[in-house]
């Protein structure tokens, strides 16, 4: 009975750990505003300093998305600039593909540039990207300000279009640990045909 308890409390952890590793379905509603946290990757940081990013599909839906885009198609990425001081620092933007593997100084950005925008001021603290993906996928944003002295700083977002074969590793992962939970306890609950001839023969 302790060992059937056990199970059912461990059986119990793994459907609140399935639960909460389940990617948000980017559909209707999208990932909200409430998603705009420090633990996404809906803004870019330049130390203390962040500038926001929300993604829309007007063309599809009124919601806002954040590192989770629908499906591909028409997108709007709106940058929210929250330091008054970058408004007078150049910003390049440039979106890739996501190559899957570590971007160092010797990566070749051209060949995996989904859209580039060179360097530019953008005074009123906001500003539009509008781009149509073709594919879903996964992208990294990378976002370059230079600042006065002339020093440039890069930092990244990631984000991804439409659902890809990533998205289900979580569910995959977890439908394999419950599967392998009902196993052992059905292997603990059933006794080996032996045992029962072994407890056969010493009743004879």
């Amino acid at each position: 009975m302790k060992n059937w308890r056990s199970l059912v409390a461990a059986f119990l952890g793994a459907l609140s750990s399935l639960a909460l590793t389940l990617p948000s379905r980017a559909s209707e509603g999208g990932a909200g505003p409430e998603a705009m946290t420090m633990g996404n990757m809906c803004m870019v940081m330049f130390g203390y300093d962040m500038i926001h990013i929300t993604a829309y599909q007007p063309g599809k839906s009124r919601s806002e998305y954040c590192a989770e885009i629908p499906t591909s198609g028409p997108t709007i990425m709106v940058f929210d600039i929250e330091n008054p001081a970058f408004r007078d620092m150049p910003l390049e933007l440039r979106i890739i593909r996501d190559p899957l593997t570590p971007i160092t100084k010797d990566t070749d950005l051209e060949s995996l540039t989904e859209i580039h925008r060179p360097a530019t001021k953008y005074t009123k603290g906001t500003f539009n990207l509008e781009h149509d993906f073709k594919n879903n996928g996964h992208y990294i944003g990378l976002v370059t300000l230079t600042r006065p002295d002339g020093t440039q700083e890069t930092s990244e977002f990631k984000f991804m279009v439409g659902e890809t074969l990533w998205a289900w590793v979580p569910q995959i992962a977890g439908a394999v640990l419950i599967a392998g939970m009902v196993f052992v306890y059905w292997k603990h609950s059933h006794p080996s045909g032996k045992k029962k001839d072994a407890a056969g023969a010493a009743a004879s």
